[in-house]
């Protein structure tokens, strides 16, 4: 991420974009769970994973403030859907049940990032520079919509990169 502000950096500083432009704009940050994915798959244990996740919201605070810093009057950052049922950790179960201690997870993330983003909010000079968009929310309303309806949406595998 910071190698993405510093590119943003640069093209304001080439004049790229106005202060204007800034004035009216919202950055759009994205946490997706690939950071948490990387940690598992190098042998990261569940039980440590609340370091890392204090870690991760502390470098992504730096990062939303660093934005901000550069002119951008809204901030919104993604909260972490729940990774648990993403579908590569869903197969398991044949996609009928989530990773409760992996959605454990997500709800940690997310209440961190909830308490950092109120303090940066209440340390900033104007009244809401920060949002949180609430992907957890979103997903599990969704999931639970498809067990009242019965309308499933069949969860697909990414492509094979060699395939494509």
């Amino acid at each position: 991420m910071a190698t993405q502000i510093n590119f943003f950096q640069q093209l304001l500083e080439e004049k790229v974009y106005t202060k204007q432009d800034l004035k009216f704009s919202v950055a759009f940050v994205s946490v997706a769970g690939n950071d948490y994915n990387t940690y598992l798959y190098k042998n990261g244990a569940l039980e440590d994973m609340s370091n890392f996740t204090a870690s991760l919201i502390k470098q992504l605070s730096t990062n939303l403030k660093r934005i901000h810093g550069l002119g951008v009057q809204k901030v919104a950052v993604t909260s972490l859907q729940p990774i648990g049922c993403l579908p590569e950790l869903a197969a398991s179960s044949s996609y009928q049940n989530c990773s409760e201690s992996l959605n454990a997870a997500s709800e940690f993330h997310n209440l961190i990032l909830q308490q950092a983003v109120q303090k940066l909010n209440n340390e900033s000079q104007k009244h809401v520079v920060y949002e949180i968009l609430d992907l957890y929310s979103a997903f599990m309303s969704a999931f639970s919509e498809a067990r009242r309806t019965g309308i499933y949406i069949i969860p697909m595998r990414r492509p094979n990169p060699k395939l494509v």
